[in-house]
């Protein structure tokens, strides 16, 4: 599964997984499960033959019921107690620092570790974007390192008020992306 290699060292994940072994045998289930949210509710768009992978979800702004109880029941069992109690630390987090304006969040990109460096992580970006553009429809995403916002920044993205800090872990870097208007001449 492309976002089980692509996170296994990613810092988000690192601090979710401490243990790099339990990380490996954990996260074909626990990516497995946003694979299936997404799949129900969202857009998945592949590149190349495992080369990279985008998970989207329409945020339309209402005060639905979250079904974040249910998904960590799921994790728990798929990857234990521990891990589901760091994830609901870092899934309150951005819950509570969310923007409540109708757009599509990003919860995942990957690309596969050999893919690295070779543009297929803005050539996903480029597909899903170009299609928000024309709908005029704003992105949204946490980037989990520096080095991805720079991706992102490429792509029209800026930095969101505040930083997410998890306790003793990395930083997250929420991003917004409203969209590109045509220039009319």
């Amino acid at each position: 599964m492309i976002l089980a290699e692509a996170f296994m060292r990613d810092p988000v994940s690192e601090w979710i997984f401490p243990d790099e072994e339990h990380r490996a045998k954990s996260h074909p289930a626990f990516f497995g499960e946003f694979v299936n949210l997404v799949l129900e509710a969202g857009e998945i768009y592949l590149a190349g033959e495992g080369a990279g992978v985008t998970l989207w979800l329409p945020v339309d702004g209402s005060d639905e019921p979250d079904e974040g109880q249910e998904l960590l029941q799921t994790l728990e069992a798929a990857v234990g107690a521990e891990a589901t109690k760091r994830f609901a630390v870092l899934d309150g987090l951005m819950a509570a620092n969310h923007p409540s304006e109708p757009h599509w969040y990003l919860p995942f990109i990957a690309v596969h570790p050999d893919q690295h460096s070779k543009g297929v992580g803005s050539a996903l970006l480029r597909h899903k974007l170009t299609q928000l553009d024309e709908a005029g429809s704003a992105a949204y995403l946490e980037a989990s390192s520096p080095r991805n916002a720079t991706l992102y920044e490429r792509h029209g993205f800026g930095f969101g008020p505040s930083i997410l800090d998890l306790p003793d872990g990395p930083s997250l870097y929420p991003m917004w992306r409203n969209p590109a208007r045509p220039v009319r001449g």
